[in-house]
């Protein structure tokens, strides 16, 4: 919401990209398991990073995010390796998840406090 309230094209965007990999992995989750799942979690993530990569032409906010999901897909290929247990793995993923919201909340927020101060958009 934070996002949206930011008046910030690429803001929203991101947020939008954020949600959709979510529900997509939500959905491999209930669909899938095991090495599968492991994989469409790998397309998930590079096609995300791939998104967030074109955002971040001239501009440093989608950076940050585009690596994450870079290192992403890196850490989905050694778990798919190596497979260190299934607990571990999402442990991991949801840590980084709250991450990127974070990020995304504070950059917003950010936006908010700095166009109210100076009162453009």
């Amino acid at each position: 919401m934070a996002a949206l309230h930011s008046r910030s094209e690429q803001l929203s965007a991101a947020a939008r990209i954020i949600f959709v990999n979510w529900a997509a992995a939500l959905q491999l989750w209930l669909v899938l398991g095991g090495a599968a799942l492991t994989v469409g979690y790998i397309v998930i993530d590079a096609i995300t990073a791939a998104l967030f990569f074109r955002m971040s032409r001239g501009r440093w906010f989608p950076a940050p995010l585009c690596f994450m999901h870079g290192v992403l897909v890196i850490y989905h290929v050694g778990t798919l390796l190596n497979t260190g247990g299934l607990f571990w793995e999402k442990f991991v993923l949801n840590r980084l998840f709250d991450v990127e919201l974070i990020y995304v909340t504070a950059c917003a927020l950010y936006r908010i406090i700095a166009v109210n101060r100076t009162g453009r958009a």
